[in-house]
């Protein structure tokens, strides 16, 4: 087995991106890829030096890695970490006079895989826009979550009329922009079944949910919504391209290469609320006979 991962912040601000593995003993592996949401607050509330979106994804992914078992199934993994999460974070904060919108989100897709005898089960727990495929020795490759969020051509939709009056900046895009964004965090962070992992659910996590099998000459590959940029912001690679060239060369590459191309494109954020956004790729395969090693960078 070999799991290489890379992550990579926008910029001179935090990464709040994260990619975590558990390994368990019984032959199961846990990947997560996190994607925290920017906050749109006036201020960081809940930690001043990472930032809010940071601090959440990392602080729950900490708690999660605590109480995630192989016995214990993803969906109540979750509700248990998040339950142990608001514990202590009401046990340091007051969170009387923090905004609705303040709260930080985060998408986040979870990969359970049981090593077999002649290839692997893999169960699928996603909330919010990160991307899963499977490719096989053929090059086939199948979009595992084909999950399109509805807000992204809304956004879009909105950053067009604001360069069609003239507006371009990116600063003031964003500031035309903040009263739908928090309306739009607010949203989801009170909704009683969000599509995304908050902070308090009123309801169920409405997570989507997938098992399949792969066989042990196929990869998996997980990322954030920023290294996708490569295919459906940039259009430097369709799909199946992006999925098979992370499979022949090494994931820096394409994140250097992603970075380079926005350098060197003035434009190419043109239609996101950011210039350009952390970027994160994780990719398991299992080719290794049984008694190898497990490599994980």
């Amino acid at each position: 087995m070999k799991i290489v991962h890379v992550s990579d912040a926008a910029g001179a601000k935090n990464n709040e991106d994260l990619v975590t593995v558990y390994l368990h003993n019984a032959g199961i592996v846990d990947i997560l890829i996190f994607d925290g949401a920017s906050s749109v607050s006036e201020k960081n509330y809940f930690d001043t030096v990472a930032g809010d979106a940071a601090w959440f994804v990392s602080t729950f992914s900490a708690v999660l890695k605590e109480v995630v078992t192989h016995g214990l199934s993803q969906h109540d993994s979750i509700k248990l970490a998040l339950a142990r999460f608001q514990r202590d974070v009401e046990a340091s904060l007051d969170l009387t006079h923090i905004p609705a919108y303040a709260y930080p989100i985060a998408a986040v897709t979870w990969a359970r895989i049981i090593e077999g005898g002649a290839g692997a089960a893999v169960q699928i727990y996603a909330l919010g826009d990160c991307k899963v495929f499977v490719s096989n020795a053929a090059g086939d490759v199948r979009d595992i979550d084909p999950y399109e969020n509805a807000q992204e051509d809304i956004l879009k939709a909105a950053i067009a009329r604001l360069k069609a009056q003239g507006i371009e900046d990116k600063t003031q895009v964003f500031a035309a922009l903040l009263p739908m964004l928090r309306e739009r965090r607010a949203f989801q962070n009170m909704h009683d079944a969000p599509t995304i992992l908050c902070m308090y659910p009123q309801g169920e996590l409405k997570a989507r949910q997938y098992a399949f099998d792969m066989d042990r000459q196929s990869q998996l590959l997980a990322m954030t919504d920023g290294f996708y940029r490569l295919v459906d912001t940039y259009g430097l690679y369709s799909m199946e391209g992006l999925v098979r060239r992370c499979g022949e060369t090494e994931l820096d590459t394409l994140l250097q290469q992603l970075r380079q191309f926005e350098q060197d494109n003035l434009a190419s954020g043109a239609q996101s609320v950011k210039k350009s956004d952390d970027a994160s790729a994780v990719r398991y395969a299992w080719r290794a006979l049984n008694g190898e090693s497990t490599d994980v960078s």
